[in-house]
Formats: C-alpha cells, sequence, structure tokens
C-alpha cells in the first residue's frame, strides 16, 4: 500500500536536495577583520558547511585591496569589519561598490547603532549583523545579500527601524512601491503581525489568541508573501517602514 509522505517529510526531503544543490556551488567569501580570533573563528564555523568556502582571510584594508586586486573574480561575499587599524570598512566597501560591484558586502560587526549602520547601507553594504550571531543567522545573511537583497540580523532591529523612520517618506532610493494604503491585511493578520514586532513567539502567539501554532505559522507565512519579505526580522522591519504598526520604544 502507498503511504503519502506527510507534510513534514516532504518539506525536509525538499531542503536537503536545496542544501545538496548549493554545495555544488558554493559561495566564495572574504572575511576582513584585524583580529585573528574572529577571522579564525568565522574560518572554523564554516570549515564543515560545503556551501560555503572562504576564498581569502584579510587583517587590515590594504591587504584586503591586494587581494581584491587579484581574485575579485573569485569572491562573491564579503564580510566586513567597520574599524580596523588602518581606517574605516565603510572605505572597502565604497571601494568594492565601485570597482568590484559584483561583491555583496556585509557588515560583521560589534556595534548595533545607527551611526555606523547608516554609514555601512550609505557606503554601499547589504547587510549588517553583529559578531555575536548564530552561524545559522550568519548563512542566512549571505544568501540573502547574495541574490541582491538587505538582511539585518534581529538583534539589530531597533536601530534598523530608527534608520528607517529617519529616511525621506519619499526618498527616490526606497525599493519597494508598496504603501499601507495597498498591502490588504485582515484584521486577524494585523493582530498577529503585531505581536510578532513584539518578538512572540508562534506558540505564544497561539496562546495569547487562542488559536493552534500551525494556524499562527500560515497567517505568517502569508504576511510575508504579501509583505514580500524572506524572515520576520524583514516583516517587522517593512512592516515599520509602511506605518502599519509603530516603531518599538
Amino acid at each position: 500500500m502507498r503511504r503519502t509522505l506527510p507534510h513534514r517529510s516532504a518539506h525536509t526531503a525538499q531542503k536537503a536536495l536545496s542544501l545538496l544543490l548549493m554545495s555544488q556551488h558554493p559561495i566564495h567569501l572574504l572575511v576582513v577583520d584585524d583580529h585573528p580570533l574572529i577571522t579564525q573563528g568565522i574560518t572554523g564555523l564554516f570549515s564543515n558547511t560545503p556551501e560555503v568556502v572562504i576564498e581569502a582571510v584579510a587583517h587590515s584594508l590594504s591587504e584586503a585591496k591586494e587581494i581584491l586586486r587579484t581574485k575579485a573574480d573569485k569572491i562573491q561575499v564579503a564580510l566586513v569589519d567597520i574599524r580596523m587599524q588602518d581606517g574605516m570598512g565603510t572605505d572597502l566597501v565604497k571601494h568594492m561598490t565601485r570597482h568590484h560591484p559584483h561583491i555583496k558586502a556585509i557588515a560583521l560587526t560589534m556595534y548595533d547603532t545607527e551611526e555606523y549602520l547608516r554609514a555601512m547601507i550609505q557606503a554601499g553594504a547589504l547587510g549588517y549583523v553583529l559578531k555575536n550571531t548564530s552561524r545559522e543567522e550568519l548563512l542566512e545573511a549571505i544568501h540573502t545579500v547574495l541574490q541582491g537583497h538587505y538582511y539585518f540580523s534581529k538583534a539589530t532591529q531597533d536601530i534598523v527601524g530608527q534608520y528607517i523612520l529617519r529616511q525621506p517618506e519619499k526618498s527616490s532610493q526606497r525599493s519597494r512601491a508598496t504603501t499601507s494604503e495597498n498591502v490588504h491585511l485582515t484584521p486577524r493578520e494585523k493582530e498577529i503581525l503585531e505581536l510578532i514586532a513584539q518578538e512572540l513567539t508562534n506558540v505564544q502567539i497561539a496562546e495569547k489568541l487562542g488559536l493552534s501554532p500551525r494556524t499562527v505559522h500560515t497567517h505568517r507565512r502569508s504576511l510575508m508573501q504579501k509583505l514580500g519579505v524572506k524572515n520576520s526580522a524583514g516583516l517587522v522591519r517593512y512592516a515599520i517602514e509602511i506605518g502599519l504598526v509603530p516603531p518599538r520604544n
């Protein structure tokens, strides 16, 4: 008798196939940080990850530029520290944006301030991730920026919200044309969105609203599709940007 695989098993198999395909085309990284412990840690973090290859490591801006001079065509994503002994990471990101635009830059930093986030984004970085992030989130950031999308670590949601709110309302650089007037959410979706913005889990939201966790998960996925975002952090950022929920204090 033929048995139909449960949804979870099918999803697991699909994810495994996706990882297999990615491992056949690994992402090549440049890591730029003047602390050897950090670069060694990142190298070790991805040592058993076939989908990522550390193409080169630089401990100064000058070394990074020399690497780019000979290996830029092999590098797809650069993890760049902000404050280096011989200058600022923003200068390197500007250099890559101008001379090697195919390389996507992620700021990997200990600074969770709007000032540094704004500087790196204006320099051309697509990602901003704190150094205490998990391996899984760093991988997510790498894949996201490689597709040309912005990624901000979950721990920086507050400063991202502040940065967005300080931008001109009709900024020509706004990447989305969606506004609160043409995003049609049900009352339940708005209610769930507000709770997501408060960092509640699916289980917590389900308990609060008297729903099942599966129903909350379905609403969360629907919200992501409607707002065109890839994860919960992006969902909160975008909801704040278009005025669906108030910024967090």
